[in-house]
């Protein structure tokens, strides 16, 4: 009897001995699941709850605005932009101005090129941290009073596009010639110059780090403008990306100052590169073929789109057979880069190291012989030369040169024989040696 009872009272102890650790992480954990889950529920509802409020503000701030345009004398509607504070936050007012044809479907940079006849009134309100939801957008037409405008006069629709050939808001666009005028880009990236003169005009872009496909800062055209006619005028136009390109040397083998490299995009003109130049002191350097060196340097707005690797078939063992030559047998093309407006991009171009020894017909070495080396002929590269240095006490002098066939030469000295060859192979790495003996 004694025993059954203690036994019990062991039982019951269990029994009230509480959770185990185990136990008590396991429902920690669910708590904090469902907590983590109700959290989110809440922050997506309030999230929501505020748009919802942006947008009715918006809505009526946009309202507000078109009344105010129906009302006032049609020569004073012109764009522009303001702010608005709605209970503590900056709502901002864009107001945009077009003229299209009467039944047109699309803007007028981007249809038929019928007559403008009525003037398209756009508003656009946006607020703070809108987190990818779209502004208020009110569009409205009005009809100019008879007699207001001209009808022996033509027009200009000009249309920014960015890297992405998407349009470009607000960026400024001057006319020049008969008529000379400024206007912004709407939010269909047009600007669209109505009722001019006939005759010849200048159209330009000047928007600070900003260029065009071919790096122009200014880039302009010229259009003619003719009678009942819309005359449309494109740019490709985005901020400047940079390019830093670092020249990597072999074995500690220096550089010679005056590498170039050659970029190459088929947006380039007139056949696919453009070569950069910089200094060999400047952290960023650069090679090709025509070898070249360059700090960092606007790039192309087209960009985004990948360029191919900065070197000719000797630099990297391959490019564009007709951009950049053939492929070197049996070597491979390093990947592409692409580049990113309003930001820098650095690229690496690695180069191989010769090591040349000058000896006279003794066979002793030639001190302070300064040594020169001349690309190899071929379709890409030919007769591309650089001082790669002077020889030291023993003759030897080093230097790291881009990919190919270099003739090896001493300035003011005569060959014993023949001028070597040095072949730098993109396959295999590792100093090249070379002697170049001279004459008496």
């Amino acid at each position: 009897m004694a025993r059954w009872v203690v036994d019990r009272t062991r039982a019951a102890a269990r029994r009230e001995g509480g959770f185990s650790l185990i136990e008590l992480v396991v429902a920690i954990t669910i708590f904090g699941v469902v907590m983590l889950g109700l959290a989110l529920t809440i922050g997506s509802g309030l999230a929501l709850t505020r748009t919802n409020r942006h947008r009715t503000v918006a809505a009526n701030l946009a309202a507000q605005e078109m009344d105010a345009i129906r009302s006032a004398e049609f020569a004073t509607i012109v764009p522009g932009t303001k702010t608005q504070d709605v209970e503590g936050i900056t709502y901002t007012i864009h107001r945009e101005t077009t003229w299209v044809a009467r039944d047109a479907t699309s803007g007028p940079c981007d249809g038929s090129g019928d007559t403008p006849e009525v003037l398209r009134v756009r508003v656009r309100v946006e607020w703070p941290n809108m987190r990818g939801v779209q502004p208020v957008v009110s569009d409205t037409t009005l009809t100019p009073p008879v007699g207001s405008y001209d009808p022996d006069t033509g027009h200009v629709g000009v249309k920014v596009l960015d890297a992405d050939a998407s349009p470009v808001f607000n960026v400024p666009v001057q006319l020049s010639g008969p008529s000379s005028s400024t206007l912004t880009t709407n939010s269909d990236g047009c600007a669209f110059f109505a009722f001019l003169p006939e005759g010849t005009y200048t159209v330009a872009l000047g928007t600070p780090g900003w260029v065009d496909r071919q790096s122009n800062a200014t880039p302009s055209q010229t259009v003619g403008v003719t009678i009942g006619n819309v005359s449309s005028v494109q740019f490709d136009y985005d901020r400047a990306a940079t390019l830093a390109v670092t020249l990597v040397g072999e074995a500690g083998a220096p550089i010679p100052a005056d590498l170039s490299v050659t970029v190459a995009n088929p947006q380039l003109v007139p056949n696919g590169t453009q070569e950069l130049h910089g200094h060999r002191d400047r952290p960023a350097r650069s090679a090709t073929c025509s070898p070249s060196s360059t700090a960092t340097r606007p790039g192309p707005a087209a960009a985004r789109t990948p360029i191919p690797r900065a070197r000719s078939s000797e630099l990297d063992g391959g490019g564009n057979p007709v951009v950049l030559g053939p492929y070197w047998p049996g070597a491979t093309r390093e990947p592409v880069f692409a580049v990113q407006s309003g930001s820098t991009t650095s690229v690496s171009v690695p180069l191989r190291a010769l090591d040349v020894v000058v000896l006279d017909s003794l066979s002793l070495p030639v001190a302070g012989a300064t040594v020169r080396v001349v690309h190899g002929a071929d379709d890409a590269c030919s007769g591309e030369e650089h001082v790669v240095g002077t020889t030291d006490a023993t003759g030897h002098v080093r230097a790291s040169l881009p990919y190919g066939t270099w003739e090896v030469q001493v300035d003011g000295r005569v060959p014993a024989g023949a001028w070597p060859d040095a072949v730098l192979d993109p396959r295999t790495p590792g100093p090249v040696a070379v002697t170049a003996g001279v004459a008496p």
